[in-house]
């Protein structure tokens, strides 16, 4: 299911139309508190004008309830907001490329 990006501000992004969930962003990493712990998706620079979502983690508890999806979208639509190509540094953010291809465009493999 496609969905449209959310938008970035003051470190919280607010995805209303996927339950009111809250991500949270600091420097390099996207993040939900869930009563199980920390899912989270981690970013580094990798280079003028890209980054490399290189590791997501969702506790086995909340694993299956788009937890991943709604991290992956806001660090896309921080990628966009920033202008930053997207490497795929980990097996989760590939998959999701492949099932959201709007995305596609924003892809650099070095």
């Amino acid at each position: 299911m496609k969905r449209e990006a959310p938008t970035c501000k003051g470190g919280v992004v607010h995805l209303d139309c996927m339950q009111n969930s809250e991500i949270n962003h600091s420097k390099g990493k996207f993040y939900i508190k869930t009563p199980h712990g920390e899912a989270y998706l981690l970013y580094k620079p990798a280079g003028k004008g890209k980054i490399n979502m290189y590791h997501t983690f969702v506790p086995d508890e909340e694993r299956g309830k788009g937890i991943a999806e709604k991290l992956a979208i806001a660090a896309f639509a921080y990628a966009k907001e920033h202008n930053l190509k997207v490497i795929p540094g980990c097996n989760y953010i590939s998959y999701f490329v492949e099932k959201n291809s709007q995305y596609m465009s924003m892809i650099v493999f070095r």
